[in-house]
């Protein structure tokens, strides 16, 4: 996937983390509406505690760049892969709640426009 560069911070990034990584923030793409080369994904991935071995020690954090509009979240859980799913989830309903408001705010906007034309 291009413009994704994926930072990690106390533990080592494997191939798989990675991969699994790209596969879940690239399915964000159907939500955005946007061409692939002008997104851009900024992705964290890390442990909070060095010193726990078990709770939310890992967390994954996204900044994802478009010309329209900037999302981001953070999320922390179990597992790093778990981290990621609820990521995704949350950027995408994060996505379509702001395409749906832009949306409606548009339809109001054009019944103001028609009722105002009626009462000429």
């Amino acid at each position: 996937m291009k413009n994704f560069t994926i930072y990690c911070k106390d533990f080592e990034l494997t191939d798989s983390i990675k991969e699994y990584s790209e596969e879940k923030m690239g399915s964000l793409h159907k939500y955005l509406n946007e061409d692939e080369d002008v997104v851009k994904f900024n992705f964290r991935l890390g442990k909070t505690s060095n010193s726990h071995n078990n709770g939310k020690i890992y967390y994954a954090e996204v900044s994802i760049h478009t010309p329209e509009k900037n999302y981001g979240g953070k999320i922390e859980a179990e597992s790093i892969y778990v981290a990621i799913d609820l990521l995704k989830d949350e950027l995408a309903h994060n996505i379509t709640h702001y395409r749906e408001k832009v949306r409606t705010v548009s339809r109001h906007e054009a019944q103001k426009f028609k009722e105002e034309i009626k009462n000429i």
